[in-house]
């Protein structure tokens, strides 16, 4: 059974605190800190490097109500799921950025995010996923590229 399944059938209110797929309170939690830190979540540019995991589905369903400039750098392979890419360029009110070049997509970003690259269930792949993820990390030169 899913967390639809379970908030289909449930006799009381049922949220989805993180699945393999999004991971919704997350940035819930992230939009109200860029509202307390900014001021604003329109018209920012987040940046986040790492795995197209869960968290980005996350940006990218919130890119689909809300308008901001989301940018997910990623290795070649992992990628966010291209229907949910698609969906959230559709809507037509953020500007949705995948590329495999973190240093030139960073810069102007407002925010810098990343997340682990191996998430539970993925203990296994850490050596594989250690090498792929080179270069695909917020450190000193990233941020100075980002600016303030």
């Amino acid at each position: 059974m899913d967390i639809l399944d379970l908030a289909k059938y449930a006799s009381v209110p049922v949220i989805n605190g993180l699945t393999d797929y999004n991971h919704p309170c997350q940035i819930m939690a992230d939009a109200l800190t860029m509202l307390e830190q900014i001021g604003r979540i329109e018209n920012t540019k987040v940046f986040y490097v790492g795995d197209g995991n869960n968290i980005v589905h996350s940006w990218l369903l919130l890119a689909d109500v809300l308008p901001f400039h989301f940018v997910c750098a990623c290795p070649k392979g992992f990628e966010p799921d291209a229907h949910t890419v698609e969906m959230a360029r559709g809507a037509g009110i953020s500007k949705i950025e995948i590329t495999n070049r973190p240093r030139e997509a960073v810069k102007g970003a407002d925010i810098v995010y990343t997340d682990v690259w191996a998430s539970m269930g993925q203990k296994e792949e850490v050596d594989y996923r250690k090498q792929k993820f080179q270069g695909f990390t917020v450190d000193e030169t990233l941020m100075e590229i980002a600016g303030p």
